[in-house]
């Protein structure tokens, strides 16, 4: 997936309408420069043909101010397999619920085409593993969207340990807490969060997106002992604006995921994810023979979504570090590395597969009560 300046990453984006996460924290990096040289937004695809013609003009005029020439983009609705049989498309981005990661991952795969999929690239670990399979066997190259390695106090602690300053670690504390989901309120478009079947809890997207962040710099986990209890039996669902609807949900998924386990360096960890708190707060303290690493968020304001919008001040050796990248945008990182093939920097369905290994542990050993090998 490399790329030279002239010959720009041509790209389907399955799931980019004119609002939601997608168009506001995916895609908006592709049309600022440098990337509006490199990726060339080709097609949309939407559920319903309105939707698609709206997104298909506003990239269109974005593409077209970011290059200075006239861009069309095409628009599909309906089934993925539209947008993943046009022969101008060299990737597609599949930015869907997870309910639909499967189907729509599956199309692409079939075409041959390169994928980019945003965790948690299909529903637990089953469906995971079918696409990592299908993608191996297809001979197709995969990106998975675990941007949070390249926040920027990510690249700051992987730095800092990838320097051996630290020396060996020894142990490593991690804690997050959301406030705004996996609560006593949900917003109806997160309704499908609340049922754990839908592979949408707290477990599911904090802890694959932080546990990936964790072993990406750390190393993998040997083994898992965690206690998990939903302490939030309901939530109020609530519209754009915050105001209740009226309407009650049973809310079924852990609120309250504990484990302590060991790396394969040898070092041990306790990981804690909550929800339905007051503050979402962020913590990571590292601890090596030398010295340790310390971040920590001072502001753990409740509109935060978990350590996704966190602002943690890091301290090595005791010494606040400046962190020289305070604005840059993960996701314009992440595309970065894509185009410059840097696969040692983000993730693919292999290294997504593992992480849902891990995660399946957890519920495993919460579920039995007893440590899990992995």
């Amino acid at each position: 997936m490399v790329t030279l300046e002239s010959t720009p990453i041509r790209l389907g984006f399955i799931g980019l309408s004119t609002s939601g996460w997608a168009s506001m924290g995916l895609a908006p990096p592709l049309f600022e420069k440098p990337l509006s040289s490199r990726y060339s937004v080709v097609a949309v695809s939407t559920t319903r043909p309105e939707s698609a013609e709206a997104s298909a003009a506003k990239y269109s005029e974005l593409a077209s101010k970011a290059t200075g020439t006239k861009v069309t983009v095409k628009p599909y609705h309906g089934s993925a397999e539209h947008i993943a049989a046009d022969k101008d498309i060299d990737m597609v981005v599949a930015a869907v619920k997870v309910l639909n990661h499967k189907e729509v991952a599956t199309k692409v795969i079939d075409a041959g085409k390169d994928l980019f999929i945003e965790w948690p690239a299909g529903r637990k670990l089953a469906e995971t593993k079918e696409l990592y399979e299908a993608a191996k066997k297809a001979g197709v190259k995969t990106v998975v969207g675990f941007q949070m390695r390249f926040a920027n106090f990510a690249l700051k602690a992987k730095s800092a340990i990838d320097s051996g300053k630290l020396g060996k670690i020894v142990s490593s504390t991690f804690m997050v807490s959301s406030s705004p989901f996996w609560g006593h309120t949900t917003p109806e478009f997160g309704k499908y969060i609340l049922e754990p079947s839908n592979g949408a809890t707290l477990l599911d997207i904090v802890g694959g997106h932080a546990l990936d962040l964790f072993t990406h710099i750390l190393g993998p986990i040997l083994s898992v002992s965690a206690v998990a209890k939903n302490q939030i039996q309901s939530s109020a669902i609530v519209d754009m604006n915050g105001k209740p609807t009226g309407e009650i949900l049973p809310q079924n998924g852990a609120t309250q995921i504990c484990v302590s386990g060991l790396l394969a360096s040898g070092a041990v960890f306790n990981v804690h994810f909550q929800s339905g708190v007051k503050e979402s707060d962020f913590q990571w303290i590292i601890q090596g023979e030398n010295c340790s690493l310390r971040l920590i968020d001072p502001d753990p304001t409740p509109e935060k979504r978990a350590f996704f919008d966190a602002t943690p001040e890091v301290y090595l050796d005791g010494q606040k570090v400046d962190l020289l990248t305070q604005d840059a945008d993960p996701s314009k990182l992440l595309w970065e590395a894509i185009a410059d093939g840097k696969e040692e920097y983000f993730a693919n369905l292999e290294q997504a597969l593992k992480v849902k290994e891990v995660l399946d542990a957890i519920t495993k050993s919460a579920n039995e009560g007893r440590r899990v090998d992995l």
